[in-house]
């Protein structure tokens, strides 16, 4: 970065560090994720769109509400629901309301799947946040929901 910053004086050194450790910290955390994820089978891209699903009201949504959601492409979706219901973790339907639309819902299996899943992977995820203090906690939280309103307010998502 000193040559970049050399060759570019008014670079925001500062500002480019800060973006590349949290390239670096979502690339790892993607690794770790996958990692946790492989003894059953799922991709980290399949894991939260099934738990989007589970966390829903009803345990069921529309496959725009889950692109929107999971900030994915329509094509992606596609793929990734394809994947869970060739594995049986959800199921597809028409909508009562609207038969062209589709709604997405946890099979009983996707609902064992989570609550299996879920417990064996809280170790992992507490071990990532152990060192931390309760306040430092806080307030890396608090420092990411600011980081991702700035981007919200940068790039709107378009519907």
């Amino acid at each position: 970065m000193a040559r970049v910053a050399e060759r570019v004086p008014d670079m925001p050194v500062d500002d480019i560090v800060l973006l590349r450790l949290l390239h670096i910290v979502n690339a790892g955390l993607d690794q770790s994720e996958e990692r946790w994820l492989k003894p059953y089978k799922l991709g980290n891209s399949e894991f939260r769109t099934l738990m989007m699903l589970y966390s829903s009201a009803e345990q069921q949504a529309h496959p725009s509400d889950l692109c929107q959601w999971a900030s994915q492409k329509p094509t992606n979706m596609t793929r990734i629901i394809d994947t869970l219901l060739e594995r049986g973790l959800v199921t597809r339907r028409p909508s009562d309301a609207d038969r062209r639309r589709i709604i997405l819902e946890v099979t009983p299996e996707g609902s064992r799947l989570v609550r299996t899943l879920l417990p064996e992977v809280r170790p992992n995820v507490q071990a990532l946040f152990h060192h931390f203090s309760r306040s430092e906690y806080r307030q890396l939280a608090g420092l990411l929901e600011k980081l991702l309103r700035n981007l919200d307010a940068m790039d709107p998502v378009q519907e």
